[in-house]
C-alpha cells in the first residue's frame, strides 16, 4: 500500500513516534494484534473512498477542487431583425458562475485506551462497520440536503459569501436574470409547495420549467414513499407500470420500458418514476434530469479540499494505542452545479415552499 503518516496504510495518519515496529509488537488485553486493527481500519477507509452511492452519482458533476461552478446554462442571444438604421448590439454570454461551498466533517471511532484493552474483534470489527456505514450515508444525506434546499449557504466557516440552489435561490448577485432560449425573460422558481390535489399539476409544471430551460427528457422523479405511492395511485393514462421483479403486468397491458430494479414505472411519458426513497418521509420528490453518471451538467457537484484530498481519512494521536480518540475526518460540500438542473415539490396545504428533513 502506499505510505500515509508513517507506516504502510493509505488513509490512516499516525504521530511521528508510531512506528512498524511498534505497531506489530503491541496486542491488547484480550488478544488483539494492534496492526491488524489498523489494517481493517484502512480497509474500511478504503471500502468508503473507493465506493460512491449510484444515486450520487447520476445527481453529481464530477467532483471539483474548484471555489466556483459554471455548471448552469439556459441564457440566449436575441437576434434582431436588420434594417437600414439598425445595429447590430454587442451581446456576450457566459456559462453563469457561482461560489462552492466547502465545511468540514468528522467522527470519532469511538476508542478509548481502556476499551482497546478489552474490546472482542467481532466489537471491534462492529464498530468499525457502523462507521463506514455513517461516513456513507453522510455523503448520501448532504447531496439530498442541497437538491431539496432553497437556502444560500455559506462558501466556507470564514466567508459570508453564499452558495445558492436552483432557480429561485438566491439574491444579489447569486439571482438568476436574462432570457431562455426561446426568447422569455427567466424568472420564477423551481421550488414548489403544492396540495395533493394539483399533484400530477404540479409534477407537469416542473417538468415545463426543465423544458424551458433547454433542459431533454427523459426525466428522472425521486421521492419519498408517500410521494411515490401517490403518484402511482395516479394509475393509466397518466402513470404506467413497470411491473417488478418478481411481478410482471398482465398481456396486453402497457408496460413501461424501464428497469424495473431501479424504476416503478413512467408518468406522462417521459418522466422515470424512480423506486421510493427512505432517507425522509415527507410527501416530497423533486424532478431532475442525469446526463449519466459524474456527467458535466448534472444538477450537483462536490467541492473538495486540495490540500486535504477527496478522501475520508483517520488522524490517530495517541502514542500508546494509536487507535484511541483516533478521528475520522473529510473536507467537502455539496453543491448545486447545474441551477436549472432540478425541481423541487413538496405536498402540503398552502404555503412556503420548505425542504424535506433528511433522516441521520
Amino acid at each position: 500500500m502506499a505510505l500515509y503518516g508513517t507506516i504502510d496504510t493509505q488513509y490512516v495518519d499516525f504521530p511521528a513516534g508510531v512506528t512498524r515496529e511498534y505497531l506489530r509488537g503491541l496486542e491488547t488485553r484480550s488478544g488483539l494484534q494492534v496492526a491488524a486493527m489498523v489494517a481493517a481500519v484502512d480497509a474500511a477507509m478504503g471500502a468508503i473512498n473507493d465506493g460512491v452511492d449510484p444515486l450520487v452519482a447520476e445527481l453529481s458533476a464530477t467532483p471539483t477542487t474548484l471555489t466556483s461552478a459554471t455548471g448552469s446554462r439556459g441564457d440566449a442571444f436575441r437576434v434582431q431583425r436588420k434594417s437600414e438604421y439598425s445595429l447590430p448590439r454587442p451581446q456576450q454570454v457566459e456559462r453563469r458562475g457561482h461560489m462552492l461551498a466547502i465545511a468540514a466533517y468528522d467522527v470519532s471511532l469511538g476508542f478509548t485506551d481502556d476499551g482497546l484493552e478489552e474490546i472482542t474483534l467481532d466489537g471491534f470489527n462492529e464498530n468499525i462497520r457502523a462507521m463506514q456505514i455513517g461516513w456513507e450515508r453522510a455523503f448520501r444525506r448532504e447531496a439530498l440536503i442541497r437538491l431539496f434546499d432553497a437556502a444560500e449557504v455559506a462558501i466556507d466557516k470564514d466567508q459570508t459569501a453564499t452558495s445558492p440552489g436552483f432557480l429561485g435561490s438566491g439574491t444579489g448577485n447569486n439571482a438568476i436574470t436574462g432570457y431562455y432560449s426561446n426568447g422569455s425573460a427567466i424568472s420564477g422558481s423551481h421550488y414548489v409547495r403544492d396540495t395533493a390535489a394539483n399533484r400530477l399539476a404540479a409534477i407537469l409544471a416542473q417538468r415545463a420549467k426543465l423544458k424551458l430551460a433547454g433542459i431533454p427528457g427523459p426525466y428522472d422523479l425521486l421521492g419519498s414513499q408517500v410521494f411515490i405511492d401517490a403518484v402511482v395511485a395516479l394509475g393509466l393514462p397518466s402513470f404506467i407500470s413497470a411491473g417488478s421483479e418478481l411481478v410482471r403486468v398482465g398481456n396486453g397491458t402497457a408496460e413501461a420500458l424501464v428497469d424495473a430494479a431501479r424504476f416503478v414505472g413512467v408518468l406522462s411519458g417521459d418522466i422515470r418514476v424512480r423506486m421510493p426513497v427512505t432517507d425522509f418521509t415527507e410527501d416530497a420528490g423533486v424532478l431532475f434530469k442525469s446526463y449519466g453518471d459524474f456527467a458535466a451538467d448534472n444538477p450537483l457537484v462536490m467541492r473538495y479540499d486540495a490540500l486535504w484530498g477527496r478522501q475520508v481519512r483517520v488522524r490517530a494521536r495517541s502514542n500508546h494505542y494509536p487507535l484511541s480518540e483516533a478521528v475520522a475526518a473529510a473536507k467537502f460540500g455539496m453543491n448545486v452545479n447545474n441551477r436549472f438542473g432540478a425541481a423541487p415539490i413538496l405536498i402540503a396545504a398552502a404555503g412556503a415552499y420548505v425542504a424535506p428533513v433528511m433522516l441521520t
